[in-house]
């Protein structure tokens, strides 16, 4: 597959997480803000994914990552998503505290 492929394709489902992400965001019924968070997140996971989690499942001779990889992915996850956020969900994200955004990122993983 083509680079430009892979980077049209790559755009096109980014575009899609973000409008699944606003669709349940409203189905539920969160503020805007709790949904800008939320959609930062599952934006990040896709990054860190892609640009961290790959190579190391494709290097590691289990295709697993060791605890120390999981809490890096989750570290720089976290930090994506703050840096994609406006000053609102960013407090709000923090106010969240380490353990419940965890628990979003690793759903999030786990949706994957």
């Amino acid at each position: 597959m083509s680079v430009e492929l892979q980077d049209v394709l790559l755009s096109l489902v980014i575009a899609i997480l973000g409008i699944a992400a606003r669709w349940i965001a409203k189905r539920v019924e969160m503020s805007d803000t709790k949904a800008e968070a939320i959609e930062a997140i599952l934006l990040a996971v896709n990054s860190v994914r892609q640009t961290y989690v790959d190579d190391l499942k494709a290097a590691a001779a289990d295709g697993t990552l060791t605890d120390y990889e999981k809490a890096e992915a989750r570290r720089r996850a976290g930090a994506i998503a703050l840096q994609l956020v406006g000053p609102k969900a960013a407090e709000l994200i923090k106010s969240w505290g380490e353990e419940k955004l965890r628990a979003y990122i690793e759903a999030m993983v786990a949706k994957r």
